[in-house]
Formats: C-alpha cells, sequence, structure tokens
C-alpha cells in the first residue's frame, strides 16, 4: 500500500497560529474576570498543549468547571471569529512536500486536537483542504486530558491496512512517542530551530526531509 505519513497539523503544517492563540486568550481572560494579558513568549511556552492548559496557567485558582467554561469560551471566539485567518500561513514547502506524497501514491493521514470544524477550517485556511486523505479531529480540547483519541484512531485505521513504511511528523514528544509505539519513522519538526531533546529518528528543520524516507 506504499507510505503512511501521519502529520501532525498546528507548529508543522501551519506558522503563526501562535498570534491567534494568544488573542484568543486576550479576548477571554477578562470575561472571567483577569486582568493580566498573554504574551507571545507565554503562549510559544505553552504552545502544543490543550486550551485548558491554558487557563489553568493563567487562573491557577479556579475550578475545573471554571477551566471549563474558559475552554467553550475560547473555541467559541475562535471559530465564531475566525482569529487564525489574521495570523495563520502554511509553513514553507508543506504544500510540495504533501503534493510530492501524494504523486508518488503514498498517504497522507492529518491528525490534530481541533475539532472537525476547527480543522476543515485551519486546513482552508493554508489552502491544504484536498491534501489528505484521511483525517482525524480529536476535538482534545474539550475531551479528557488523559484520553489518547489519537493512538485509539492509529490502532483502528491501521488494522485491515498494511503499509510499507509508517512516518510520523510532530513537533512534540507526545506526538513522537505515540509513533514509536506503531513502529514508526519519527521527524521531530523543530520550527524554532532550538535545541531540542527527542526520542525521534530525525530532528529537521526542512519539512523536505521527511520525503528522503
Amino acid at each position: 500500500m506504499g507510505n503512511l505519513f501521519v502529520w501532525d497539523f498546528h507548529g508543522v503544517l501551519e506558522t503563526g497560529n501562535e498570534y491567534a492563540v494568544q488573542d484568543v486568550v486576550n479576548k477571554v481572560l477578562p470575561e472571567f474576570g483577569i486582568s493580566r494579558k498573554a504574551t507571545v513568549e507565554e503562549c510559544l511556552m505553552l504552545y502544543g498543549k490543550k486550551w485548558a492548559d491554558y487557563y489553568r496557567f493563567y487562573n491557577s485558582d479556579a475550578d475545573e468547571e471554571t477551566i471549563h467554561r474558559m475552554v467553550e469560551k475560547a473555541v467559541e471566539i475562535s471559530v465564531g471569529e475566525k482569529i487564525a485567518r489574521k495570523y495563520m500561513k502554511a509553513t514553507e514547502y508543506a504544500h510540495d512536500v504533501l503534493g510530492s506524497i501524494r504523486k508518488k501514491g503514498d498517504v497522507n493521514l492529518i491528525m490534530s486536537n481541533s475539532s472537525p470544524e476547527a480543522l476543515d477550517y485551519f486546513l482552508e485556511i493554508v489552502n491544504m483542504q484536498d491534501s489528505f486523505d484521511f483525517k482525524f479531529a480529536a476535538d482534545g480540547h474539550r475531551i479528557e486530558y488523559s484520553i489518547d483519541s489519537k493512538a485509539r484512531y492509529l490502532e483502528e485505521f491501521l488494522k485491515d491496512r498494511n503499509f510499507d513504511k509508517i512516518i510520523v511528523i510532530d513537533d512534540m514528544e507526545e506526538g513522537i512517542e505515540r509513533g514509536l509505539k506503531f513502529n514508526a519513522i519519527t521527524f521531530m519538526y523543530n520550527r524554532n530551530r532550538t535545541q531540542v531533546k527527542s526520542k525521534a529518528h530525525h530532528i529537521i528543520t526542512d519539512l523536505r526531509e521527511v520525503l528522503k524516507v
């Protein structure tokens, strides 16, 4: 069946979303009586985490019901006001790499913590709505943090499919470790070009590197 490329979205195939996150957080906080402002540096520090983690950081004394309401407000603002459209763009070479994979007859699968509606919206912003053979939107900002629904989905997805290689591209160690459990070749995308410790087989700053497998 060729190769399967499993892609994370935020921080890998797009850039600029940290500014959208900052914008959303700074719209949510005052609605809950919090006067402080989120900085880009803080949003980069928290990047890749779920909305609930952001609001636990900014409202550490809040109970989980309040955190849940903050998350719901964040999703409402993010999608309703189309914040990401102001900031998000495709990562350099992303379109070329995704297109090359499809031309070779290999398979692109994208997995995201976003809701199905939000993922479709994000893909449309960066003109990748037709780049994937399969999509899984975990809606992870709304579900129990301990549930790895991406791993469950991937396990089911692979049951009746035999690929020559599985390649996982992620910017978070959680995604890399998930890939290793499925004996994947793993790529840690280090967009900020900082020193990174990872169990990934490869640490890259250029998405074209994944085509060398």
